[in-house]
């Protein structure tokens, strides 16, 4: 799962003698025009909009949570709170034939571990590769079955939704997941009462090595690395390229080279000392 950057720089707003727009307040005019046009246009799906953008901050909650007799809950890691050097690199969107063998070739001869969170639907199509990683001594875990945003569901079809990757995944690779990245990173209320009842944690990232630039994102990453740090980078869907895996090896060598090692992200938790 790659993120996109929608933040305009704060210098953009800084305009020459007082006279000129800020390229931000450029970019206010255009949505709202675009907004004022949509409007005209489709009128009844724009209201209906904005009715739902009224709606409590408890309309989107766990399903009647206070019918539970039992504990419910699943813990969001960014990073890893652990004092020994040790790296957590995750691959989102696999398995893929082309790009996950690559991936696996990478780690192995660095002798490094990662976490796969994989597509229920990409592991039933590339069944051998799922397993692939698996044999190479890495874990898996679920990325739902497509890349569909699962705030859009509503909680009994996100639990469905993530209970049907989550039998694919078993299935195919003879391993239980322990973890979730929901695509985008976006969870709320009923995305964690899902995950909760699959007993899955979630996993986000501290650091991201994307495609676009991968060169210069991998210096910004052997600068800022740290124990404990989780990186996100993708071995599947249309985000992949040679350029990132020459990339991603770099990484790999250098922080191996400084003493680091890569593991799983079950294993860089448990890491953790118990009273964190």
């Amino acid at each position: 799962m790659g993120q996109g950057n929608d933040t305009v720089d704060d210098a953009d707003e800084v305009t020459t003698g007082g006279t000129a727009p800020g390229r931000r307040a450029v970019l206010r005019g255009m949505a709202t025009v675009a907004a004022v046009g949509a409007l005209g246009a489709v009128g009844g799906s724009v209201a209906q909009a904005a009715r739902s953008d009224r709606r409590p901050p408890t309309y989107r909650v766990s399903p009647r949570p206070e019918t539970r007799t039992t504990a419910c809950a699943s813990r969001v890691v960014w990073r890893a709170g652990c004092a020994e050097p040790l790296v957590a690199l995750t691959f989102d969107d696999g398995p893929d034939p082309r790009w996950t063998p690559l991936v696996l070739e990478i780690l192995a001869r660095h002798d490094a571990r990662a976490t796969f969170f994989q597509h229920g639907s990409a592991a039933r199509e590339h069944p051998g590769i799922a397993r692939a990683v698996v044999e190479g001594g890495h874990e898996i875990g679920s990325h739902g079955w497509d890349h569909t945003d699962l705030t859009r569901y509503e909680a009994a079809e996100c639990l469905d939704h993530l209970t049907r990757t989550h039998e694919a995944l078993v299935d195919v690779t003879g391993t239980t997941p322990r973890w979730l990245r929901p695509p985008y990173g976006r969870m709320d209320a009923p995305v964690l009462y899902a995950a909760a009842e699959l007993d899955y944690d979630v996993a986000l990232w501290s650091h991201h090595l994307p495609t676009d630039g991968a060169e210069a994102k991998v210096d910004r990453d052997l600068a800022t690395a740290s124990p404990g740090m989780v990186i996100l980078c993708h071995d599947g869907r249309g985000t992949p390229a040679e350029s990132l895996y020459a990339a991603v090896e770099r990484l790999v060598r250098t922080l191996t080279e400084r003493g680091m090692r890569f593991v799983t992200m079950s294993e860089i938790v448990d890491a953790v000392p118990a009273h964190r």
